[in-house]
């Protein structure tokens, strides 16, 4: 008698599930997705040669969080002065592995990107970067999603301090898997 009961109350409860998605606007997954936020988030990276092995000189798109390459391989791309030039290179260009993490430049303003492109990210070449350039990011596939995707970002550089070895940035990360929008308080549809 029990198994009967947990067996109708597991299709009741999936029916209800698929209502509920089928239902939702024009897209079923709707109520699934985040948005992008609607402030940007400020983040400061280290120099990953002349830093200080506990300052973090890696950013994790997937997490959008800074992230410190002693401790762990989950992390999109790093910053570095090399020659005086400061730079953001991709996880491939600084490892024996290939991945989807890469970085693009736009001569748009930061408020007017409002979708990441799906091709011409950098993947293996450092990119010189200055105070006010703006980029596209994109993250490496994501080991945790099912749906085995990318995440995307936009990022301004606010400040490079040669001295430090620093460099502060904002940036908003869209948190859906494979989902290009990046406007403030929206996202798109799978």
């Amino acid at each position: 008698m029990f198994p009967r009961y947990r067996t109708r109350r597991s299709v009741r409860l999936g029916a209800l599930i698929l209502v509920v998605a089928a239902t939702a606007c024009d897209d079923p997954f709707d109520a699934f997705l985040g948005d992008v936020p609607l402030t940007p988030t400020e983040v400061t990276l280290y120099d990953y040669v002349t830093g200080r092995l506990e300052d973090p000189p890696a950013f994790d798109i997937v997490l959008a969080v800074p992230a410190r390459v002693d401790q762990t391989l989950n992390w999109d791309f790093l910053f570095q002065i090399r020659n005086g030039v400061a730079e953001l290179v991709p996880f491939s260009a600084v490892a024996d592995s290939v991945t989807d993490a890469g970085l693009q430049m736009t001569n748009e303003r930061f408020d007017a990107v409002l979708e990441a492109p799906e091709e011409g990210y950098t993947l293996n070449a450092p990119l010189a970067v200055q105070p006010g350039d703006v980029l596209i990011a994109r993250s490496r596939v994501d080991p945790n999603n099912f749906l085995a995707c990318s995440r995307y970002a936009k990022l301004q550089v606010l400040s490079i301090d040669p001295e430090a070895g620093t460099i502060i940035f904002r940036h908003l990360v869209n948190p859906n898997c494979g989902d290009i929008v990046l406007e403030p308080g929206t996202h798109g549809s799978l």
